[in-house]
């Protein structure tokens, strides 16, 4: 319906969506509380013109009521937060639509609020604090917020799991195509130089960084 579901890219898994908690929903019950007051007053009057007034008030209102109730639906089903293995994303908008897409990569911190209230419906603010110009991203009326934050943390850790070890599998490869194998009579000592030579050169080249070269730099000569 209008585009409610946030589309995926290539690759892209989807780990959790959903719609806003029915919190949202808060102004209308509210108004139909008051309309309901509208009748009860409504039934115990007597006919006359206090009761005509207010009988036309107390439709006028329903009919009202009933239009934004329509209204923020539709709304409501097109506000989608989700979270993926490779981003959290946001969109909102009928007619005009407004989106957020945050890559797991940027986020630097996750917190959630909730008032007492939102603590017994199970609902709150969900804040991530992420690298770039546009600074903090609040999400409001998120279910389960503590869940969320969990989740969005759980993906933030997988992807630079991820990383890691795209990274250890590149410089794997770097170093079979760039390091001599040992040859027949190589002793250890005369490979490990040989080895570190090439890591020296690999470095140079920006093909590893100043991590990676430690870390293999001590492989090697804890081979010795």
């Amino acid at each position: 319906m209008l585009g409610t579901e946030i589309e995926l890219m290539d690759g892209e898994e989807m780990i959790l969506a959903s719609n806003p908690h029915w919190f949202y929903f808060w102004k209308q019950v509210a108004a139909a509380v008051g309309i309901l007051g509208l009748l009860l007053i409504l039934w115990t009057l007597d006919d006359g013109t206090l009761g005509d007034v207010i009988g036309w008030v107390t439709l006028v209102a329903f009919i009202v009521l009933l239009l934004d109730t329509i209204f923020e639906f539709v709304q409501w089903k097109t506000n989608r937060f989700a979270i993926t293995n490779q981003r959290v994303a946001y969109q909102s908008g009928i007619l005009r639509r407004r989106g957020v897409s945050i890559p797991l990569n940027r986020i630097n911190n996750v917190n959630f609020e909730q008032s007492f209230v939102a603590r017994l419906l199970n609902n709150g603010v969900v804040t991530i604090e992420s690298a770039g110009e546009t600074g903090d991203s609040v999400f409001e009326n998120i279910p389960d917020p503590e869940r969320v934050r969990g989740l969005i943390f759980a993906q933030v850790e997988a992807d630079e799991q991820a990383d890691s070890d795209r990274d250890a599998a590149a410089l794997a490869k770097a170093m079979q195509q760039h390091m001599p194998a040992t040859g027949p009579g190589g002793g250890a000592e005369k490979s490990a130089q040989e080895r570190l030579a090439a890591l020296d050169e690999l470095r140079a080249q920006g093909l590893v960084n100043d991590d990676e070269y430690a870390a293999k730099r001590q492989q090697i000569l804890d081979e010795i």
